[in-house]
């Protein structure tokens, strides 16, 4: 009887230790996991603002060759004007 109890016993603590040891390592997995996935994360945000930032600096060149495409349209006209003020 006695050796019934212990066996038994023996057997809860096995599976008890095998159970708290499982768990233990799906924590440590999932901290692990949880770590690496806010490291991926983090690159895509620092990506996304390089690209936002190149946008922005595309988006300036734009706004300046507009200014560029006015100016030279005044230039013209003036050139245009003196020309013909030239000729008289």
């Amino acid at each position: 009887m006695e050796s019934v109890l212990g066996a038994i016993i023996t057997g809860i603590l096995a599976v008890l230790g095998t159970y708290v040891g499982n768990v233990t390592l799906s924590r440590k997995k999932s901290r692990e996991d949880a770590i690496r996935d806010a490291k991926k994360e983090q690159k895509l945000n620092d990506r996304l603002d390089r690209l936002e930032n190149k946008v922005d600096e595309h988006n300036n060149y734009g706004k300046k060759f507009g200014e560029i495409q006015n100016d030279i349209a005044i230039i013209k006209t003036k050139i245009e004007i003196l020309g013909k003020e030239h000729y008289k």
